[in-house]
């Protein structure tokens, strides 16, 4: 299935989740240390609140350096968008097909996924999406390495999930949901204590 179908439904849906937090809820501190929850949520709307040359102007504006870029616009939307505009903009621009440069589809797709982990995890409140899209989102972060650094984290263990037919590598065992998974793939370290097997000890290193 085309990953736009994915992100979209996917979208609607942690708006609808968004629109369940306590206020105290934006505040706490995500899986993505650096951010807040309303931090994390601001940072998924970039994708579809700005276009390529404006994010590629931001990029230009922060010496080319991502992490930078990032936290100044996560700064900004954070300060100025309430948590009701956060949720109603997440829900409008749900449809919209845009990627930043070099990131693609089934990219932008395993961020929502993340992220949205990221969120649920740090306020306690339970949320899942459908286990096919978190199976898309491992097929395509256990490759990766720019940024995130999944690639290397992963190398010699065996990831395999619990509740869906999919497993990668070899070595030590590390198993659980495919959600937890792809959060502790993309190295945030509060999902390793859910994980179980012999590697979860190697993977806390990395």
């Amino acid at each position: 299935m085309d990953p736009w179908e994915h992100i979209s439904t996917d979208r609607v849906a942690f708006a609808d989740y968004l629109e369940t937090l306590a206020p105290d809820d934006w505040d706490t501190t995500s899986l993505c240390t650096d951010w807040t929850v309303k931090g994390v949520t601001t940072h998924l709307l970039v994708p579809p609140t700005m276009s390529k040359g404006q994010i590629f102007g931001a990029f230009l504006g922060s010496g080319f350096n991502l992490d930078k870029m990032s936290a100044k616009l996560v700064a900004k939307m954070t300060a100025s968008m309430s948590t009701d505009e956060i949720v109603s903009q997440t829900r409008a621009t749900a449809g919209v097909q845009s990627a930043p440069p070099g990131l693609k589809p089934i990219g932008v797709l395993a961020e929502v996924l993340t992220h949205a982990t990221d969120v649920s995890l740090a306020v306690g409140k339970p949320f899942d999406l459908p286990i096919d899209h978190y199976v898309m989102g491992l097929e395509h972060m256990k490759d990766v390495q720019p940024v995130l650094g999944c690639k290397k984290r992963i190398a010699g263990l065996q990831l395999k999930a619990t509740d869906a037919d999919w497993s990668t590598g070899s070595g030590p065992l590390v198993e659980g949901t495919a959600k937890l998974l792809l959060s502790a793939m993309t190295g945030r370290s509060a999902a390793y204590d859910q994980l179980t097997g012999d590697g979860v000890a190697t993977l806390q290193t990395r």
